[in-house]
């Protein structure tokens, strides 16, 4: 069995590098014209789903990957941007004139996939929504150097204004870093602090977008992250933690 991409360098960027900073494995299902899945954190407070659009993809399949960054090294060494892999029930392939790997698959079942259902998170109402530059989430990713001691950011409003605190409210003396993130908050106001993994914006920043929506339920405490990028979308539904 035949799977072609048009574009190595996009699959890799815009939807291998991603997921990889999320989850060691993935299932991912290849269907007529997109590859998609849905992975999380060990700790489940991040939840993926992500799609990959091409045409050239014509086979339905499942592929059950054991180390979605040993799949990045390797098509990294490519220098090739069109290709073609064989694809077996136990093993994925390549090879060229230049190149030739071979990785080899999970059988069906053995990698857990998430309990969300992203088709019932439509039905959600989101009380809030603003959006994150590009600028926000690397100046964001610059502060976070001074607090090695934390993986929290909080979450507040002002009006229009998001604010985003990254410190640990339960501990004393410990370093912060603080900015506002956006300015065009719209909907229920966050009068306490909402914590969040920031892990979700260094998964943001491995992503070349301008901009992303987010919106929140302020009585849930998610927050689900839109990112469109060229070929591709992701969702990254995050839980907040506690205090």
């Amino acid at each position: 069995m035949e799977l072609s991409i048009t574009n190595r360098e996009l699959l890799l960027n815009e939807f291998l590098v991603p997921l990889s900073k999320i989850s060691d494995n993935a299932v991912l299902k290849c269907d007529n014209g997109l590859i998609s899945t849905t992975i999380a954190t060990s700790d489940n407070t991040i939840i993926a789903h992500s799609q990959y659009n091409d045409k050239a993809i014509t086979v339905n399949k499942t592929l059950n990957i054991p180390d979605l960054k040993k799949l990045v090294r390797v098509l990294s060494c490519l220098n090739e941007n069109e290709i073609k892999f064989d694809v077996s029930s136990n093993f994925l392939g390549y090879s060229s004139n230049e190149t030739r790997f071979k990785i080899h698959l999970y059988d069906d079942g053995i990698i857990s996939l998430p309990r969300l259902n992203f088709e019932k998170l439509k039905t959600i109402k989101f009380d809030g929504k603003f959006s994150i530059k590009s600028t926000s989430i690397s100046s964001l990713i610059k502060g976070s150097t001074i607090t090695t001691d934390s993986n929290k950011i909080y979450l507040a409003t002002n009006k229009n204004i998001v604010r985003g605190d990254m410190t640990d409210m339960s501990r004393a003396n410990i370093d912060s870093y603080g900015m506002n993130i956006a300015d065009d908050y719209d909907g229920n106001a966050i009068s306490t602090p909402m914590p969040l993994n920031f892990e979700v914006f260094r998964i943001i920043s491995s992503m070349k977008f301008s901009s992303i929506n987010a919106n929140i339920n302020t009585s849930m405490d998610i927050v689900l992250f839109d990112i469109q990028q060229t070929n591709s979308s992701i969702k990254l539904v995050v839980s907040a933690l506690m205090n």
